[in-house]
């Protein structure tokens, strides 16, 4: 270990570690390769209690937590590590491509890996001296492994000219997520669900609102117009589609500015309604679309089946951030259910079993309805103060029986 390398890793550690700390309960796993303290070691940098630092090498020493029989295997499980740190071991390391993709392996979605390794130097072998890397070496690593170069940069003044990589392993998407915290909903994925329903359907107008990062509009091959205030689109949302209008917007404020009718050149046949988590906000969003929708079309309510009493918070910020669900939120907008029973129970509801929070299927569309309209003040004044405990959200569950997404998507072919 030599001076330059410290220097280079408290750098990373204070552009991208230091300011995300959170408490020190916050525990992180910290994994180093090649972690023997020859001269010194990177654990000083680190020594942060909400730090779990593992250290591993292939022979027994200071700094080693673990010993690896194999320099391409480490005894750690996939998705194990937040952070991974490598300094002065890749220029001894005869397959160092292999290494790195072991570090990938490790590290969780969306965590940071961090390379330090010289540019030129005198050979040291340690037992085998391989290497020395040039700045487009980190982009190719990145490009090799499928993971995101951060920040590349070479440190000229140093004896070793060291180069140092900041990588992020590819984050989960939002379907990802859903299909992998499915904990108690085992339908189909809602995305996925949604896009083959309608086209089994045949829907040709789609409206949604409530966008974001764009996974249920992606899949979908039908015309759509897309409503979100902040889009932050991850992906293509073109895909078949013929066209797709994106209006970045409050929902409110497009149906005062604009008629969907126009832009889907007739009736919305299809609705998906993921908005703002709060049950006026979601009330006046299915007002207002259902003025504009096909009789025999279809809209579907998302998050209207909690799975804690936590989640069901009327802000974002008071979601729980530990617990069985943690980070889940789905505000309160389960009101929906009780209140179209009460003043709309000519529109049949249909509970699907799709994860994470389950979908609410509405058919039965009566354009010309006012009663949610002329009731709106009544019913947010009724509603607004109610909340679920544990007994409450265990009759709501009860009172919504869920039909398999399974089933319905294959009686719908």
């Amino acid at each position: 270990m030599h001076a330059e390398s410290l220097k280079n890793m408290q750098r990373f550690f204070d552009c991208y570690v230091a300011p995300h700390l959170g408490a020190p309960d916050d525990r992180l796993r910290l994994v180093d390769i090649g972690s023997m303290d020859e001269n010194g070691s990177y654990r000083e940098i680190f020594a942060h209690p909400a730090f779990e630092y593992v250290g591993i090498d292939l022979v027994a020493g200071k700094g080693v937590d673990i010993v690896a029989e194999d320099p391409y295997g480490y005894p750690l499980p996939d998705n194990s590590a937040d952070i991974v740190i490598s300094g002065q071991m890749m220029e001894h390391c005869e397959f160092f491509w292999k290494a790195f993709d072991e570090m990938v392996r490790i590290a969780k979605p969306g965590a940071l890996i961090v390379l330090i390794v010289p540019s030129h130097g005198p050979i040291h072998r340690y037992p085998v001296d391989c290497y020395r890397f040039l700045p487009d070496s980190m982009a190719a690593l990145a490009k090799y492994a499928g993971c995101e170069l951060v920040e590349s940069w070479h440190d000229t003044e140093g004896e070793w000219g060291d180069l140092v990589g900041v990588f992020r392993t590819a984050a989960p998407t939002s379907q990802q997520i859903t299909e992998e915290s499915a904990v108690e909903y085992g339908g189909r994925s809602y995305v996925n669900y949604m896009a083959e329903f309608l086209e089994a359907r045949g829907s040709r107008a789609h409206l949604e609102i409530g966008t974001f990062y764009g996974q249920s509009l992606a899949p979908l091959t039908c015309t759509a117009v897309a409503i979100d205030p902040e889009f932050q689109l991850k992906q293509p949302i073109m895909g078949k589609k013929q066209a797709a209008f994106l209006f970045q917007m409050t929902s409110d404020a497009f149906f005062e500015e604009h008629d969907p009718t126009v832009y889907l050149r007739g009736p919305i046949t299809s609705a998906f309604l993921d908005g703002l988590h709060q049950f006026e906000a979601l009330l006046r969003d299915l007002i207002n679309t259902e003025q504009y929708c096909a009789p025999a079309g279809v809209i579907f309510l998302h998050d209207c089946l909690p799975l804690s009493v936590e989640m069901t918070v009327r802000e974002h910020g008071d979601a729980p951030r530990d617990g069985a669900y943690p980070s889940w939120w789905t505000g309160d907008v389960w009101k929906l259910v009780p209140i179209l029973r009460k003043y709309r129970p000519d529109l049949e509801m249909t509970f699907l079993d799709c994860p994470p929070t389950g979908l609410v299927m509405l058919t039965r569309l009566n354009p010309k309805d006012r009663t949610l309209r002329d009731n709106y003040d009544r019913i947010v004044a009724d509603f607004i103060d109610i909340a679920l405990d544990e007994d409450s959200l265990g009759k709501h569950r009860a009172s919504c029986p869920l039909r398999s997404s399974e089933e319905l998507l294959q009686g719908n072919h």
